[in-house]
């Protein structure tokens, strides 16, 4: 399975895009090479699953805290691997409770090989990956990845028991994102740091930074379900509101508007994706968030969290890793200028 390290170089000089794109071009070969070692029966829905494509934040987040070296560390590909796989399965589970068709711009696995099938494969994925953690000659690697598992799927598991509850508050909420996304952020951050040799205090500020990040990129990802144009998507958009979640733009509505417009917004949220609200239902709540600049306090809301995600790394003792992470987030902050090609919204006015 190991790659020959003696071609796993990666030039310091090269700018930052070059390493970046040559430790995923590592990455992607490692990943294939792990996902072979698995049981013959689920080895081609797994590797369809991770090789269709994906950003690969999480191994470039490990990537960057590792350290820079002129020849890339096998346990910093492996960890890269691991968090990717826990990543992978979590969005298999993901697709199946919201009822997501695409992926990727592709069928989504439980639409390919059916949803128990699909259940199992993820079930597997999360196994394999901590069968991979436990390798590593120290507990520390599989301990932060167990716990940044465990934590992920008891955001979602939470998030789901609150389903179709419309009175969630904007602190419940982010305690959901907190672990269904940011856990795994958290995690790809301080393992990275651990490998690189790095002390306890820099170990916790990477995870600060890593926890925060996720939490921005899953408020991004629910204004892009709520509000991106489905034609400029590669999965599907408004599952979040046809499964009865409550997101930032619902719980933000919810706090200016009238006794009565809650009425509306509360229907449309109960009634999910089994009983289709009537279109004036639709109307209206499409016209309260019109009323009250829902997009724009939403938008406003992201800016500035994100920019305490950027303050964060100022922190950062290594000017090398600063540089990096700055880069990195700038990759992020063109990705989020889709936010203002945003409207509202995708759906309601079906």
């Amino acid at each position: 399975m190991n790659l020959n390290c003696n071609l796993l170089s990666i030039s310091n000089d090269l700018p930052y895009e070059a390493r970046s794109f040559r430790f995923i071009e590592f990455f992607e070969a490692h990943l294939s090479s792990s996902l072979s070692l698995l049981d013959d029966d689920i080895k081609s829905f797994a590797l369809q699953s991770a090789l269709a494509g994906g950003k690969r934040i999480r191994p470039l987040l490990v990537f960057h805290f590792a350290g820079r070296s002129d020849v890339l560390n096998d346990s910093t590909l492996k960890a890269s691997v691991i968090l990717e796989i826990v990543h992978l399965a979590s969005l298999i589970h993901d697709d199946i409770l919201d009822g997501a068709e695409i992926r990727r711009n592709l069928p989504s696995m439980h639409e390919a090989i059916g949803s128990h099938a699909a259940v199992l494969l993820g079930d597997a994925l999360f196994g394999f990956a901590l069968e991979l953690a436990s390798q590593f000659p120290t507990t520390r690697v599989c301990s932060i990845v167990s716990e940044a598992t465990r934590k992920t799927c008891s955001g979602e598991i939470r998030q789901t028991f609150a389903r179709g509850r419309s009175d969630l508050s904007l602190d419940e909420y982010l305690s959901f994102i907190n672990d269904k996304t940011g856990e795994l952020f958290r995690a790809s951050c301080q393992i990275g740091a651990y490998l690189s040799g790095a002390d306890q205090d820099t170990i916790d500020l990477a995870g600060e930074f890593g926890l925060s990040l996720g939490i921005n990129y899953q408020v991004f990802d629910d204004l892009i379900d709520s509000f991106e144009d489905p034609d400029n998507s590669d999965k599907s958009l408004g599952s979040d509101w046809e499964t009865g979640k409550m997101t930032l733009p619902v719980i933000l509505l919810r706090n200016v508007a009238t006794v009565d417009e809650v009425e509306v917004i509360d229907h449309l949220i109960r009634s999910g994706r089994d009983n289709k609200p009537e279109g004036n239902i639709r109307s209206q709540t499409l016209q309260l968030f019109e009323k009250y600049e829902i997009l724009p306090k939403c938008i406003q809301y992201f800016e500035d969290s994100f920019s305490r995600t950027q303050s964060l790394i100022d922190q950062f003792p290594n000017i090398h890793l600063r540089d990096d992470l700055n880069a990195f987030i700038q990759s992020f902050t063109l990705k989020f200028t889709k936010l203002s090609n945003l409207k509202t919204s995708n759906f309601l006015a079906l």
